[in-house]
């Protein structure tokens, strides 16, 4: 059993977990023993099993908002190309993590429950939704940008899910060669 050091892979270990156990069928001892620590150890650094999946919340959050959202957030006019690196960008990252979206399956497992973690996800999802937003409102009326943004984050967070079912990307590409072509047409017409 190898010894971690660093606080940000105590994290992404418990965040594995998480996500392929679940919160709840994750336990301290779980963590530890992945990381190669006792469970004082593991104290050391957390206060318990909420604050490190706060951190898990967190550190995946930042990781989107400085790989992925950066894609269409860093462009001065994002559109299809923007889209289009942004789609195999999450592609990528799903392929990497097939147990799926950790802050959609902490919010399916807990629900309302946790106030903790449930602000967190929604600003998770809320700078999804954005980066949808910006680059639709490119091609289509602000009301149907909208709804075309609350829908990409739904189905693409579906096929997320049929994908830690099924170890299947391809609804996931898909949706996303979906996205594209929808900009595209209204381009087009």
């Amino acid at each position: 059993m190898r010894k971690i050091i660093e606080k940000v892979d105590l994290v992404d270990i418990a965040a594995g977990l998480f996500r392929m156990k679940g919160y709840s069928a994750t336990s301290i001892d779980d963590i530890a023993k992945a990381c190669g620590l006792t469970k004082g150890s593991l104290y050391h650094h957390f206060a318990g099993k909420e604050e490190l999946a706060v951190a898990a919340l967190e550190q995946v959050h930042q990781f989107y908002r400085g790989t992925i959202f950066a894609i269409i957030r860093d462009s001065d006019a994002p559109g299809v190309k923007e889209l289009e690196a942004f789609n195999l960008a999450v592609e990528r990252f799903f392929t990497d993590h097939p147990h799926g979206c950790l802050l959609a399956n902490l919010s399916l497992e807990i629900g309302g429950a946790a106030d903790l973690f449930s602000p967190k996800i929604k600003r998770f999802f809320e700078e999804w939704l954005d980066c949808y937003m910006v680059v639709f409102s490119r091609y289509f009326p602000a009301e149907e940008a909208r709804h075309q943004a609350q829908d990409a984050v739904a189905i693409v967070q579906g096929c997320i899910l049929m994908n830690r079912i099924w170890r299947n990307i391809s609804p996931l590409r898909r949706q996303h060669a979906r996205l594209l072509a929808s900009c595209t047409a209204a381009t087009l017409s």
